[in-house]
């Protein structure tokens, strides 16, 4: 019985079901309007009767004809598609209940190559269908809408053929899976699945320990040692610990490691490891755990869930216990356990180990996190597996060095790889072509198969169908690549792969959310967090991404072009990422299938981002950041599907009026490309959420048009003020996201008073016209959801109340050339929830001072270029968070400050710039207020 979670099908299908819903409302309005023109023909005036007599019995009627004809036509398709619907909810649900662990894999694997390209076809069918329809909607006259509908009846025949051919594929798919047996099971999982994975996961542990535990412990001591002080500290009471990492990080080792050092019947009077796995039975696993605990237990066919409990508790009620939950991926289990599991006063210890962080705060303790190894310990590993007791010859280490750069110190896939590679012949040429292969080698060597299944397969099949689509996506974007969490949310957005949830949340929100589960599910590495604590980048393990892309390519999902034996980049999926090399591959027809093509090679030709461009029919994403890009082809602004345009860092100077045909449009990226102004067609776009663009120094302007019409934007950034932009924008009510520049004094107040409507908002950036311009904030009031606030040019005023009274959820400030005389800090810290505050010669004076309970939360404070400063005074009790602390260019900053001693957070002080004096204080007698800093560094 075979069985497979759903995969990239299911996610086509679902996209269909989402727009079937408003092609019937389509279809409705077409049948009205089809009714009412039959109306309009026969109840129109007198004279105009008798004018266009010959044109109605002879023209008109031929037009009427052919209406009828597509009406008909229209009809037939919705038919169908209603029926394919049906049969796509049918076999989605069928797909999600085979077990794929048994019978004829390769079978089962080639039946679903066909369902994922039948789907693929529906997608593209229900596109073009939509389009068709659209353009019925936005013909404005009867006599056009006529014309348009009889110049249509091809398009109309195609749709319906094709959905007539994707029904009787369907129809051959459903024999053909009752010709070779593919069979599912009762309750969609085999009763064979659940006992083959759990041998899965004891192989796997009894590989990786090898008897010599002492090994894989290398890098990871002090975990052991905090995990062995908390099983062995002196707390009386009942003690969840829990440990966390990625798949293949050491996580059961590190435990079997402690399990086997432990005296265990000297220290525990019992104890139990229980393996949970992702398709557990809870009453399976409580059977195991009193089976492990009382020898003398027999199992009873009539026990159930709490039968069980009460025998376990009652079993462990005076005893000092040890439990091991080992690879537990859900708390759904944990109730039960935590029942069965008495709270009794002897010491007793349940240990958890877990590649999901929302599992590992089950724990007592903060979860013991495992990191991956370091390049040293890695090296030390891979040379105790790979040679033993030998040290690795001259000629091989460069291959064992891009190996170990693969693996990237996970130890699970360095101790595999090292194993295997310690029986092969040490010659340089059989490790190269080793390396080569690395990527077939792990989907395809039965000994190294483990390590795809547990740092992979088993997260994936663990995902939900969205959160997997999410994270497929995130392969095409190349090696060790540092994405940006704004980027990605945007482009999950424009594929459609992100539900929606009303009104009170947006997409973003949701994909956010989505990234922080991937992130908590140990499937990506966050790289960097802002001042919030929110991912900023992240990137994804090499080894998972080369066998994530291996499951992407299989489903069609997305492919990789690096690699010159491909040419045709539509034939192979439905997304695409050029590396490198574009220029080999020969976009042609089959590139109209793309939903994505993303952009990497800076080197491609312009002309052949041309020709690619007139081949993307039904593109939603198209990134070309970085090419070498100058005019917008005619061909882009003709994508009807588009949903993201990304040009930044390119060089094109101009948008196109035709720009206003991108009515899908929701994201539009021009940042640090060159265009100066906008045409007034941009406002037409009226589905644009994201329009984001800057010239360097320069802000964007937007030439006439009416911005009102832009009621979708959340983020509108880095455009250039005027009169009527100042007063209009506060027609924008959905912003999040505002950057505005070359502000004049004339119009501050109704640019202000736009801005206060804008209760969504959560960032802004203001700044004036020229280094002479001025800011007026006497007409500012406060927004009760801003977060960052960036203030650039000279204040027309000393700071004022408004600014500082009522920002209560402001947590980010940067001042540049504000022009203070006096010492703002006293009005600033009344903003008591900064955690980020940076001046940049925004102040004029002599002194800062940083009193006692001022600025409890701030973490990051940056003090640049104010010329005059030539004293910090920091009290006792003064910024008691703060971890980071950069100045920079403060030339008149000679002394050290003394109160530097009693900022006891503070890790990383970065001096750059600094005058002579300063630095040498530092390094000299100032050294004893700074002793406590981890990280000084004056640059």
């Amino acid at each position: 019985m075979l069985s497979i979670r759903p995969s990239i099908a299911e996610f086509s299908i679902a996209r269909c079901y989402a727009t079937w819903e408003k092609v019937d409302l389509i279809l409705h309005i077409a049948r009205i309007r089809n009714s009412f023109r039959a109306k309009s023909f026969c109840s129109s005036a007198l004279h105009q009767q008798r004018r266009n007599n010959i044109f109605t019995s002879t023209l008109g009627g031929a037009l009427v004809s052919k209406v009828g004809e597509v009406a008909s036509i229209i009809l037939e398709a919705e038919s169908i598609m209603k029926e394919i619907e049906s049969e796509f909810e049918i076999m989605q649900a069928f797909i999600s209940q085979v077990d794929q662990y048994t019978g004829s894999h390769q079978i089962l694997e080639s039946w679903l190559k066909h369902i994922r390209k039948v789907a693929c076809d529906v997608e593209d069918i229900i596109d073009e269908y939509a389009f068709l329809l659209g353009k019925m909607v936005n013909a404005k006259s009867s006599l056009k809408k006529a014309f348009h509908h009889s110049r249509n009846i091809k398009a109309w025949n195609n749709i319906a053929s094709q959905l007539k051919h994707v029904k009787a594929r369907l129809q051959h798919l459903t024999v053909m899976k009752k010709r070779y047996g593919i069979i599912i099971s009762e309750n969609g999982v085999g009763s064979s699945s659940h006992n083959i994975s759990r041998q899965f996961y004891l192989y796997d542990s009894s590989y990786i320990n090898d008897g010599d535990d002492n090994v894989i412990i290398i890098g990871n001591e002090d975990k052991m040692q905090k995990l062995a002080q908390c099983v062995n500290n002196n707390d009386v009471d009942r003690t969840v610990i829990s440990i966390c990492g990625m798949g293949g990080s050491g996580k059961t080792t590190l435990v079997r490691s402690l399990y086997r050092e432990q005296e265990l019947g000297t220290n525990f009077e019992c104890y139990a490891w229980i393996t949970v796995s992702r398709n557990y039975q809870i009453e399976d696993l409580l059977s195991k755990v009193i089976e492990q605990l009382d020898d003398s237990y027999e199992h009873c066919v009539t026990d159930h869930n709490n039968d069980l409990v009460e025998k376990i508790k009652s079993y462990l009620i005076d005893k000092r216990y040890l439990i091991i939950l080992d690879d537990m991926w859900s708390r759904d289990c944990w109730p039960c356990f935590d029942r069965a599991f008495v709270k009794n006063k002897y010491r007793s210890r349940v240990i958890i180990t877990t590649r999901i962080e929302g599992v590992a705060t089950l724990a007592q303790y903060d979860p013991i996190k495992i990191d991956l190894l370091s390049q040293q310990d890695s090296w030390k590993l891979f040379n105790i597996k790979a040679f033993g007791t030998s040290t690795c010859p001259e000629g091989l280490k460069p291959w064992a060095e891009k190996i170990l750069v693969k693996c990237q110190g996970l130890p699970l896939a360095i101790v595999a790889i090292g194993r295997l590679l310690s029986y092969r012949e040490k010659e340089e040429q059989e490790w190269r072509l080793f390396y080569n292969q690395l990527n077939w080698q792990l989907t395809n060597n039965p000994e190294l198969y483990r390590v795809s299944y547990v740092l992979l397969e088993l997260s994936l099949r663990d995902l939900p169908s969205h959160l997997r689509n999410c994270f497929l996506y995130c392969t095409l974007f190349p090696e060790d690549y540092q994405i940006r969490r704004r980027w990605i949310i945007r482009l999950w957005v424009a594929e459609g792969f992100v539900e929606d949830r009303g009104t009170e949340t947006t997409l973003e929100e949701v994909a956010e959310e989505y990234l922080r589960e991937l992130a908590q599910r140990s499937l990506i590495q966050v790289t960097e967090r802002n001042e919030f604590g929110r991912i900023k980048t992240f990137e994804v393990h090499d080894l998972v991404r080369e066998m994530t892309l291996t499951t992407s390519r299989k489903e069609r999902f997305a492919h990789i072009c690096n690699h010159p034996e491909v040419t045709d980049v539509g034939d192979v999926a439905n997304r695409v990422s050029v590396h490198s090399g574009g220029q080999v591959y020969q976009p042609g027809i089959s590139s109209q299938h793309l939903r994505s093509f993303l952009l990497f090679d800076r080197h491609v030709p312009v002309p052949w981002i041309n020709t690619a461009s007139s081949n993307f029919r039904l593109l939603r994403v198209l990134c070309l950041r970085y090419s070498l890009l100058e005019v917008i082809p005619d061909a882009i602004t003709g994508l009807f599907n588009l949903h993201l345009l990304d040009l930044s860092r390119t060089g094109v100077k101009k948008v196109p009026k035709s720009v206003a045909r991108l009515n899908k449009l929701q994201t539009l990226l021009l940042r640090f490309a060159r265009v100066r102004d906008l045409p007034p067609e941009i406002t037409l776009v009226t589905s644009l959420r994201h329009l984001s663009v800057s010239n360097g120094m320069y802000s964007t302007s937007i030439i006439g048009g009416n911005i009102c019409g832009l009621k979708q934007l959340h983020t509108l950034r880095e455009v250039k003020a005027n009169k009527d932009l100042a007063k209009n924008l506060g027609y924008l009510t959905q912003l999040r996201s505002l950057g505005i520049t070359g502000i004049l004094q004339s119009y501050s107040a109704d640019l202000w008073t736009s801005i206060m409507k804008m209760t969504a908002l959560t960032k802004l950036d203001v700044g004036t016209s020229g280094e002479k311009g001025s800011l007026s904030l006497e007409k500012l009031r406060p927004l009760r959801n801003l977060e960052k606030f960036y203030l650039t040019g000279k204040l027309a005023e000393e700071l004022s109340f408004p600014i500082c009274d009522g920002f209560q959820k402001l947590k980010v400030l940067t001042m540049r050339w504000s022009g203070l005389k006096e010492d703002p800090l006293r009005l600033l810290s009344q903003m008591v929830n900064l955690i980020y505050l940076n001046l940049y010669c925004a102040y004029d004076g002599g002194s800062l001072k940083f009193c006692s309970g001022w600025f409890p939360k701030l973490k990051q404070l940056y003090l640049g270029k104010l010329e005059n400063l030539s004293s910090v005074e920091i009290m006792n009790g003064a910024m008691t968070n703060l971890a980071h602390l950069e100045l920079c260019e403060l030339q008149n900053l000679k002394a050290v400050p003394e109160g530097l001693r009693y900022l006891r957070s503070l890790q990383h002080l970065n001096a750059g710039n600094m005058p002579g004096e300063f630095v040498e204080m530092l390094e000299g007698n100032g050294q004893r207020f700074v002793q406590h800093i981890a990280n000084i560094k004056c640059v």
